[in-house]
């Protein structure tokens, strides 16, 4: 399975190239990189969740997670663009548990990666000569390679996330605003949200407790999030301005 997923992300990454090779020729296209911190919040269904019986309380929290890729920007009108990319996507998890009967705790933590190839239509706003407001939706192609597991700090916690689907979809959203500069290129600043449209992993939970028993819970990871979003893009081609 991990020699199929690897084929897979290297024909999609072929694939990609491809697509921006050819659209070099195009006016109209640039090309960038992005930085989006994730960012925990309650909100969506992103937050905390806690998990119990009545042997023990266990504490999931997201926290800061990152994502990082390139993207490929095709203008369309004056006021419309398609935009794509790839990206790597690693969400961070803290585990507490905490035993209920015996004064004994455990805690440990776990990321879950993923990649994202997304596809989006933009609509711009100009607000001025060179600041312009644009607003974002479309599909993101996500990618798992592995299911993960981690181990408590005192050995009595046990987690292991399986993963759900091995390609998934997730809807995108996002707002920003980007300063245009015709030879220094274009900066971003925005907020996006992702929401899969199915749980990302099941995640099941053992906490020993008197010698060899244990204890068994489990819940899904929806994985959605918030994201801070930091984008550049270059100055398009001159030659191809003058072609066109």
């Amino acid at each position: 399975m991990i020699k199929l997923f690897g084929k897979y992300c290297f024909t999609s990454l072929l694939i990609l190239s491809s697509v921006i090779i050819l659209a070099q020729k195009k006016q109209g296209t640039t090309f960038g990189f992005q930085l989006k911190p994730i960012i925990p919040v309650n909100y969506f269904n992103a937050g905390p969740q806690t998990l119990s019986d009545s042997l023990v309380e266990i504490n999931i929290n997201p926290k800061t997670g990152m994502s990082f890729g390139v993207l490929v920007r095709q203008q369309i009108t004056k006021s419309i663009a398609i935009e794509s990319g790839i990206s790597s996507v690693r969400r961070n998890y803290d585990l507490a548990a905490k035993g209920l009967t015996l004064n004994t705790s455990d805690k440990s933590d776990f990321g879950f990666i993923g990649y994202q190839i997304p596809i989006q239509a933009l609509v711009y706003i100009q607000l001025s000569e060179n600041i312009f407001m644009n607003t974002t939706a479309g599909i993101g192609l996500d990618m798992y390679p592995s299911s993960v597991e981690s181990k408590g700090e005192n050995f009595l916690l046990y987690n292991i996330s399986y993963r759900q689907h091995w390609i998934s979809y997730s809807l995108l959203a996002n707002l920003g605003f980007e300063y245009r500069t015709e030879e220094k290129g274009t900066f971003y600043i925005g907020a996006s949200f992702n929401s899969p449209f199915k749980p990302i992993a099941e995640s099941f939970f053992y906490y020993n407790y008197e010698g060899s028993k244990q204890s068994q819970l489990k819940t899904f990871l929806n994985g959605n999030y918030l994201t801070l979003d930091l984008r550049f893009f270059f100055p398009e081609n001159a030659s191809s301005k003058r072609k066109s």
